[in-house]
């Protein structure tokens, strides 16, 4: 997190999101709970609490008034930490019903630090209050969770296995590929007791145990590959795949010499999932290294899956080059998937470059990921011709989600200007465009704008 913006320290803290005092109420969770009181009452930790401090600060925050008159948004979120740091775990509820009050983006970070705070101490209660808060607690259970483990995964992991249903959508933390809550008590385990965790992980059944232990594996792997790959090599075929793609990730990350060599060992199939791994996990720390690695690897499905994380974190850097050796090497499968991560940054840093690579781009899916990430990206463009352009994507969803971004941000910075253009042009039907404006002006619900967009291919 280089840049402490709140933009920057949402996905910092987010990567996670994203009862009775002094004591658990072990019946206190809806549905009741079958885990042993003992070990569940265990969870309450009994370490003193960490609390964020400045050595040049003495002063104890006592409301969110306080932290809002603070100026900079580095001091509001540091004093946010000392205020639930030393909060009285009597009040985590009252504070947590007070989070509706907060602006949206305030309300997230907010939430992501008091239930970390809440679920470390009063895990059940945490999740009780969760239960209450609508779709906002849908939000919040991932954070209970990883927090709960992070002080006692064998708790967390006897709850879970006699509540499952409390966290049967809980793959939304990030909605990727082992971040289901299994595989979270699993990564919180292995930092604590790495051969407890495994044994546990490997007790699950079907697509949880094998991503489970692959998160077991990925800690084992980020500080001793070796022994991770020992680990793995007594798995079944299954455990044994997703095992390898986390140590290559991981290895390749650290020490991209070594996991080649190992990876070079491998079954041609195996090698090239490997690899791409590796190169996955090198493209983090050097990306124009791992786009050079990734044209090893042969072609086919194992090598476009990798393509938009090696364009994503290059384009960081350097967009130019990364858009430039995308379009130059990638498929057009590999070019749909990752167009997007290296325009986003093109556009922003550069707009009229990222308008000659739209123009020199064929009319077909990868033009419209291209002109729609444009779109979604442009800060300091003519938003008339955003319009315009957003108008020409040919995918029916895409053109109208984009069409409406754009004329919902012109809107909002000069209503007079974007109403004069509306006025005078039949991209938008007017009923979609009172839909656009009522929702900028607060007045409208959920959803997209549908239907009511005209455009085509035409540029």
């Amino acid at each position: 997190m280089s840049v402490m913006n709140q933009s920057a320290i949402m996905l910092g803290l987010g990567g996670v999101l994203l009862g009775g005092v002094g004591g658990f109420v072990i019946g206190g969770k809806s549905g009741g709970s079958g885990a042993s009181e003992q070990n569940l009452s265990d969870s309450k930790t009994n370490r003193a609490k960490v609390v964020a401090v400045d050595a040049g600060r003495d002063k104890v925050v006592r409301s969110f008034d306080e932290i809002y008159d603070e100026p900079g948004q580095t001091a509001r979120v540091q004093k946010m930490l000392d205020f639930y740091a030393n909060l009285d775990p009597a009040l985590f509820e009252v504070e947590a019903r007070k989070l509706d009050e907060l602006p949206f983006s305030q309300r997230i970070l907010a939430s992501f630090l008091l239930f970390s705070q809440w679920a470390e101490i009063d895990p059940l209660n945490a999740l009780e209050h969760s239960d209450t808060m609508g779709r906002a607690g849908f939000f919040v259970k991932p954070t209970v969770l990883q927090s709960w483990a992070s002080v006692n995964p064998q708790a967390a992991a006897e709850f879970l296995e006699e509540n499952p249903g409390d966290f049967a959508s809980s793959r939304m933390m990030g909605g990727r590929r082992g971040q289901g809550p299994a595989s979270t008590i699993a990564s919180e385990w292995a930092r604590q007791d790495p051969d407890a965790a495994f044994a546990w992980a490997q007790g699950l059944e079907g697509r949880q145990a094998s991503e489970a232990v692959a998160n077991v594996i990925k800690e084992i792997a980020s500080d001793d590959p070796v022994a991770a790959l020992a680990m793995a090599n007594g798995l079944d075929d299954d455990g044994k795949s997703a095992a390898y793609d986390s140590i290559a990730l991981e290895w390749g990350r650290e020490n991209w010499s070594e996991m080649e060599a190992w990876a070079n060992t491998l079954p041609a199939e195996q090698r090239d999932a490997a690899l791409a791994q590796g190169v996955e996990g090198l493209s983090q720390r050097d990306g124009e290294a791992a786009a050079a690695k990734l044209l090893t690897i042969s072609e086919g499905q194992a090598r476009d899956q990798v393509f938009d994380d090696v364009i994503e974190n290059w384009a960081q850097n350097d967009p130019v080059a990364a858009m430039d050796f995308l379009l130059a090497n990638g498929s057009e499968a590999a070019q749909e998937n990752a167009i997007g991560e290296a325009m986003g940054p093109l556009t922003r840093t550069n707009p009229g470059e990222a308008l000659e690579v739209i123009r020199s781009l064929d009319d077909n899916s990868v033009r419209d990921r291209a002109v729609s990430s444009y779109v979604f990206s442009a800060q300091d463009t003519d938003p008339q011709e955003t319009i315009t352009l957003a108008a020409t994507i040919g995918d029916e969803d895409r053109r109208e989600r984009s069409v409406g971004m754009a004329a919902g941000r012109w809107l909002l910075e000069d209503e007079a200007a974007a109403n004069r253009f509306f006025e005078s042009t039949d991209l938008i039907e007017p009923s979609t465009l009172e839909l656009i404006q009522n929702r900028v002006n607060g007045q409208g619900g959920g959803g997209g704008f549908r239907g009511g967009f005209r455009g085509g291919r035409g540029r």
